[in-house]
């Protein structure tokens, strides 16, 4: 059989779960936000043509192999490879089923090119990629990938529209926020000004255009600016799809650091280094001391040349927002979304709290707002209980509760009761929330 593999990366949206996977570069070329280490020691590589057509090669060869089984065997009986070759390795067993997955569940439909940002590639290398992967792969439909607002910004409308004819027909950004000073605070390296000029373009040229959001980014200090500064990008642009993915601090990062000063500045004590591990914590979650000197200090950030790489220790404490804060964010920017967007609203990830988030702003954007006002209008032991199952990963929206078995019910209560503090309470849900980052 010989060396059959082909580069596979880690990360890729959550719809893309049945997508065939293909590395055009690996991990991030920027690697400095505050809040992600996803891609932290990993050295940035664009990948050249040849090893990208050579892994295109590997896909096809596959592809006739699994679909040649596939005409006398059923998808179990495939799945085993021991009869192509007694020497197998795990490499190429993991390609094998990638193929095998992206046939039987997404029937070839859909590819996405790995890492965090290919749309750095030059545009011809990128072009020519594209073009040897649609016609070896005729049978697909979409091609996607990641692109940051900087880096697509420097394409024009012209360069975007050649791109889409040689088969890119979806993209991903991660805008996180439309607020400068929340960008500013992420160390995105981006300005709200690009996520316009890039967003316009993309749509110009006809390409799907999926916006990320991050609601609690900005912390207490700028949670309702984040909403209203992020709805104006999106009412300016009207991408095709705003996905929400609920911001958390992560251990390690650093934010992580930010998050922990924050908590100390506010009178509760500040987290141990092993709290990732440690569910609940002392003392209250009130930060108001922090709110205006975080709003002032990322404010001046903002304004000033180089800001995007401005170091953690420049940073005030960054307060946390609540779960609850971090909804009526969501609220916040939906509420200020313009009626007549064609834009589609989505929940799509297990971070966020609220999955029925979800519609046409233009026509279910009542819809939306409904559905979480009325959340926000449960008894507070109620929202508890569904935000501790949600959060432990139980698969039920607030109103499906009594779904649940009742013994199962009883230890979420039981948990509940021993969060006896709103610090405690909000420590243990970001301890869940932490195992899905």
């Amino acid at each position: 059989m010989g060396d059959k593999t082909f580069a596979i990366g880690n990360i890729r949206p959550p719809f893309h779960a049945s997508s065939l996977l293909l590395r055009w570069t690996e991990n991030c070329p920027w690697n400095r936000c505050n809040f992600c280490t996803l891609y932290r020691g990993g050295r940035f590589r664009v990948r050249s043509l040849e090893e990208i057509k050579a892994d295109i090669d590997v896909v096809c060869y596959y592809r006739d192999l699994i679909l040649e089984r596939l005409r006398d065997s059923d998808p179990r009986t495939v799945r085993r490879m021991g009869d192509i070759s007694a020497s197998i390795s795990r490499e190429e067993k993991h390609c094998y089923y990638m193929v095998l997955n992206w046939i039987v569940s997404d029937k070839m439909k859909t590819v996405f090119l790995q890492d965090a940002n290919t749309m750095i590639m030059k545009k011809d290398q990128l072009r020519e990629a594209l073009c040897y992967l649609r016609r070896k792969l005729p049978q697909v439909e979409t091609v996607s990938c990641y692109g940051r607002a900087d880096t697509l910004a420097r394409f024009s409308a012209a360069d975007f529209r050649e791109l889409k004819e040689a088969g890119l027909n979806m993209i991903h950004s991660g805008f996180e926020s439309g607020c400068d000073q929340v960008l500013a605070l992420l160390n995105k390296g981006t300005r709200r000004e690009q996520e316009i000029n890039c967003g316009l373009k993309i749509k110009e040229a006809g390409i799907t255009y999926n916006v990320f959001y991050m609601p609690g980014a900005g912390g207490r200090a700028l949670s309702e600016k984040n909403a209203q500064e992020t709805a104006a990008v999106i009412n300016a642009i009207e991408p095709d799809f705003l996905r929400i993915r609920t911001f958390v601090v992560k251990p390690g990062s650093p934010m992580w650091e930010l998050a922990r000063a924050g908590r100390a500045s506010a009178g509760a004590a500040a987290l141990p280094a092993d709290a990732a591990n440690t569910p609940g914590a002392a003392g209250a979650p009130e930060a108001a001391t922090a709110q205006t000197d975080t709003q002032d200090a990322v404010a001046a950030q903002a304004d000033t040349p180089g800001a995007a790489a401005a170091s953690v220790a420049a940073l005030p404490a960054f307060s946390e927002c609540s779960d609850l804060e971090k909804v009526r964010e969501i609220r916040s920017l939906v509420a200020a979304l313009d009626e007549r967007l064609g834009t589609y609203v989505i929940s799509d990830h297990i971070i966020n709290l609220l999955s029925g988030v979800e519609g046409f702003v233009r026509s279910d954007k009542e819809k939306i707002l409904s559905y979480i006002d009325r959340f926000l209008a449960l008894p507070q032991q109620e929202q508890k209980e569904f935000q501790l199952a949600r959060r432990m990963c139980v698969n039920v929206d607030y109103d499906e509760m009594a779904l649940l078995p009742e013994n199962y019910r009883d230890q979420i209560r039981s948990l509940v009761r021993r969060a006896d503090t709103a610090e405690k309470w909000e420590e243990t849900l970001r301890y869940y929330l932490r195992k899905y980052i």
